[in-house]
């Protein structure tokens, strides 16, 4: 091996390690699964709260990661960090239609939208509109926004985008409405209308 080249995998140790799992390397793979099992363990905490099933969350995020380590390639992507959380929150939104699409039949390896309040409350309740902003509202607004637009679909009016984008950041709506010239009302509207689109997307 070269000097850059040795230097460049010292300094990508992700990278060669995605090289080596994409190789047949079974010992690499499981490093770097074990390594970002904790972006699967924090989507699925969110998306529990969200009233989801815990392990079927878990268990489409375990996909989603594995599928990042299999489909990684430096010279296209962002760092392997930031590919794994994309391929982990795809892998389970995409449950979450799949499952809602089916009116709640079980299926081994979905996640269901709809559970009884005993087990957590529904996505669909956690971004209701007129739903006061919580941490974890926020994660998952960013989190199914972003999917939304990675998968080449966008619902949402250029003002309600403009909105969602400070709101993603932390703006308050005072200050959401200071910057776009609005009144906090209006901010308040346009994230309302925003949260009913998300979810008339997710049962599409």
């Amino acid at each position: 091996m070269l000097k850059n080249d040795l230097l460049e995998s010292i300094a990508n140790p992700d990278d060669q390690l995605a090289a080596e799992a994409q190789s047949g390397d079974i010992t690499a793979e499981e490093t770097l699964i074990r390594k970002y099992s904790y972006i699967v363990t924090r989507k699925a905490k969110a998306f529990f709260m969200a009233g989801a099933d815990a392990d079927d969350v878990m268990q489409e995020g375990m996909i989603g990661l594995l599928r990042a380590v299999r489909q990684y390639d430096p010279a296209k992507s962002a760092s392997f960090a930031t590919f794994a959380e994309i391929c982990v929150t795809s892998q389970i939104i995409s449950a979450i239609r799949s499952a809602d699409r089916i009116k709640n039949k079980a299926l081994n390896t979905s996640v269901s939208l709809n559970v009884p309040e005993s087990e957590g409350i529904p996505l669909e309740d956690t971004l209701r509109a007129n739903k006061a902003d919580t941490p974890e509202e926020m994660l998952l607004l960013k989190d199914v926004t972003y999917y939304i637009l990675n998968n080449g679909d966008n619902v949402f009016s250029d003002f309600e985008m403009r909105v969602l984008n400070e709101a993603m950041k932390g703006y308050s709506y005072d200050q959401i409405a200071e910057k776009l010239g609005k009144t906090p009302k209006s901010i308040d509207n346009a994230l309302q209308r925003a949260k009913k689109k998300i979810n008339a997307y997710l049962k599409i």
